[in-house]
Formats: structure tokens, C-alpha cells, sequence
């Protein structure tokens, strides 16, 4: 659920700690598919990093600027 208030948020870093997350899930246990979450944040929009942080539960309020 989303409410009104607006944050700024280090994009860059978001980015960087889906991609890493999903290495290390791909590495460690072998989960094939998260190779590709790793690909899919390489190559994602803002607004599509966004997502995949909330689905994820994700804190989005740690990479506010």
C-alpha cells in the first residue's frame, strides 16, 4: 500500500543491493532464478526497481537521501 508521502531515495544503491542480493542468493544456494532478478535490476526502471524492492519487503525508507 502506498501513502501520500513522497521520499528521495539513492536509486544507485537500491540498485546495487538488489543486484547483489540476488548474486549472493545465486551463488550461495543455487537458486537458479535469481540470477535473472539479478539481470532484471541491472536492466530495471526506477519505477520497476521500486517494485521489485517492495515485493522483496524491502525497507525503502534505508536508502532515503
Amino acid at each position: 500500500m502506498y501513502s501520500d508521502e513522497t521520499i528521495t531515495i539513492d536509486i544507485d544503491k537500491l540498485r546495487d543491493d538488489l543486484r547483489d542480493g540476488s548474486l549472493g542468493a545465486f551463488y550461495g544456494g543455487g537458486f537458479g532464478g535469481a540470477l535473472m532478478e539479478a539481470f532484471d535490476a541491472e536492466g530495471a526502471s526506477e519505477e520497476e526497481l521500486i517494485e521489485m524492492a517492495l515485493q522483496r519487503g524491502i525497507n525503502l525508507g534505508e536508502y532515503e537521501e
